[in-house]
């Protein structure tokens, strides 16, 4: 069964930032209906403060936790407060740590401090954007380079336009992809050749299901059928790379 490394709640992808508390409970029966109808054992929710705030999503993630994640949103200013959080949440059950570009100046030293605190508690590092700026990719590029340690997660695969500068870091073995949204788009543009081109040479090693939101699961399911995956190469995408990064039972 797939994990789905990045999802939000909400009806519909468009409202995902008018979830309430008191939305829950519905909305994680809405979530874990579309999980069943498409196979998906796991879903980490990714929250993105201060839009969509990690505690409800923590609450979320309580009322169902063996299927239901969460990872951490956290601006690393001010610091302490940052490393604070970062601590309660992971004792809380947080599987991962969120840094979106609108939260952070990509050159500010205090990315590092948090960063070295995720990884002692080896919490993978996702990046957060919608289309990868070229300071945000110098970014990873210095992160995952310091912290060999490290496992760098680069959600919606950089962006359409952002994918192809993504590519030399995707080489290193702690840089990874998450395909949502983009590779809907991807599969039909012509960057295709870009995804045809790592695919060939890298293999699919370094791509993890994510889906953006779950309404995007039929649209996403029929994307890695027209990339022609066998059988190996779909288990390490929907399954494996995500339980490796994440430590969560694939099976």
């Amino acid at each position: 069964m797939t994990t789905d490394i990045h999802t939000h709640l909400g009806t519909q992808r468009m409202t995902i930032d008018r979830v309430e508390e008191k939305d829950l409970p519905e909305q994680v029966d809405i979530l874990l209906d579309r999980m069943d109808t498409f196979g998906i054992r796991h879903v980490v929710l990714t929250p993105i403060e201060p839009v969509i705030p990690t505690k409800l999503y923590a609450d979320a993630s309580h009322i169902t936790p063996d299927r239901i994640h969460y990872a951490c949103s956290i601006s690393p200013r001010p610091l302490d407060d940052a490393l604070k959080k970062l601590d309660l949440y992971f004792n809380d059950g947080a599987v991962a740590l969120v840094l979106d570009d609108k939260m952070y100046h990509p050159e500010d030293p205090s990315i590092d401090k948090l960063v070295d605190r995720a990884i002692e508690l080896q919490l993978p590092i996702y990046f957060h954007s919608d289309q990868m700026s070229a300071a945000t990719l110098s970014l990873v590029d210095r992160l995952s380079i310091h912290y060999p340690d490290g496992k760098f997660i680069i959600l919606h695969m950089g962006g359409l336009f952002g994918f192809p500068q993504v590519l030399p870091l995707i080489t290193r073995r702690n840089v990874y992809c998450e395909i949502s949204v983009t590779l809907i788009r991807l599969v039909e543009s012509p960057l295709r050749m870009f995804l045809d081109a790592m695919i060939q040479e890298v293999g699919v090693s370094k791509l993890v299901f994510g889906s953006e939101h779950h309404s995007e699961y039929p649209d996403l399911m029929a994307a890695l059928n027209m990339i022609n995956l066998n059988i190996e190469s779909s288990r390490l995408v929907r399954q494996q790379n995500a339980w490796q990064l994440l430590g969560l039972d694939y099976c």
